[in-house]
């Protein structure tokens, strides 16, 4: 009997001595300190006694968690000397100072001998488990990380583009800027423009970047669109990040400057006395005309206008007198910016040219 119970205790270390010797996991982080919102770069290994093909790896941490953002960069499975080995690579962001630890757990899936004999003999029994399971604690990584207070973190370059400051009435005026580098790219946030006595079109942020072990690298910018009648100042827009390079904050800042407007049209030029009088000039028509060129809105408005034959007619001669499709499109807007709706997304598609459009006003006029 105690030959017997002796055996069986025999077994059972041979059995536990080769499960721990199936693989070995290993783990590291790149860096021992850091600052608040700074990148680093996690890098986790199992390698195999073998060519293993019985063990499935899930192993995925991926996510938001108190202390920290970690993303996926890179997951291999691969053969060195006739080994297999496992990398799995995560980029984490801290989110608080003091000192920070990553503990995770990884489960080992064991395709067991039931599974094998079933799958070989053919079998279809589904009162048997496929695998035997074992979760593994990872080794725990700690990082020191310092305060820091602001968002964008990393080694960024900034430009902007813009037009002359100077543009006719109505006509877009455009800017754009342009951030690229390695970072945490993904806190930007877009850029809200208000601007006195005008109308901003702004586009979505274009994010252009990709996970790299620093952190998010490639381009991130953000186009604008300013319309207006009147002069305007295009105002300062400012970046402030900590520079990883120089262990600085810096700040980027671009300078206000005032936009001249040339009055093209007056509402008098094109409209008569009587006329004037019974409606209300509304920028907003004229904006719609920009809508239509630069494709960032889709609206209808609505205004009703009792017109006499006059009217019509002194109308009718300047629709006839319009010498480009810009010249035609304000007076459409300003007469009746809904009426003609379909007629200015013609044109502004350029389906139809000058004189199309005029017969398809006219006949609208009949």
């Amino acid at each position: 009997m105690k030959k017997n119970l002796g055996k069986i205790l025999l077994y059972l270390l041979v059995a536990v001595s080769l499960e721990s010797s199936e693989y070995v996991w290993s783990g590291y982080v790149d860096k021992k300190q850091v600052f608040v919102n700074e990148a680093v770069h996690l890098h986790y290994s199992c390698k195999f006694d073998s060519k293993d093909e019985l063990h499935v790896i899930e192993f995925n941490p991926v996510g938001s968690y108190k202390d920290y953002d970690i993303h996926l960069l890179s997951e291999n499975e691969r053969i060195v000397d006739g080994k297999r080995v496992n990398d799995f690579e995560f980029v984490a962001f801290l989110k608080t100072s003091g000192y920070v630890d990553f503990e995770f757990d990884v489960l080992m899936k064991k395709t067991n001998q039931d599974s094998i004999e079933n799958t070989v003999l053919g079998r279809d029994n589904a009162d048997y488990e496929e695998f035997s399971k074992k979760w593994i604690k990872q080794k725990k990584l700690s990082i020191k990380v310092l305060p820091n207070t602001k968002k964008l973190v990393g080694e960024f370059n900034f430009e902007v583009k813009k037009d002359k400051p100077s543009v006719d009435a109505y006509e877009p005026y455009h800017f754009e800027i342009t951030i690229d580098g390695v970072g945490n790219f993904e806190s930007l946030e877009p850029v809200d423009l208000n601007i006195s006595n005008a109308k901003v079109f702004s586009s979505e942020a274009k994010k252009d970047y990709e996970i790299t072990k620093d952190g998010f690298e490639g381009s991130w910018s953000q186009k604008f669109a300013v319309v207006s009648g009147e002069e305007f100042v295009f105002p300062s827009i400012s970046h402030s990040y900590l520079d990883l390079k120089t262990k600085e904050v810096k700040e980027f800042k671009s300078e206000s400057f005032v936009v001249k407007v040339k009055e093209l049209y007056k509402k008098d030029d094109l409209l008569d006395e009587k006329e004037h009088k019974k409606s209300y000039f509304k920028l907003e028509y004229l904006y719609y005309v920009l809508v239509f060129i630069l494709g960032f809105l889709v609206g209808k408005i609505k205004l009703s206008k009792k017109v006499s034959n006059s009217s019509n007619d002194l109308f009718r001669g300047k629709v006839q007198n319009c010498k480009s499709t810009n010249e035609l499109l304000t007076l459409l807007v300003i007469n009746d910016a809904n009426k003609y709706a379909y007629i200015i997304e013609k044109i502004e598609s350029k389906r139809i040219g000058l004189s199309e459009a005029k017969k398809a006003v006219l006949l609208e006029k009949l």
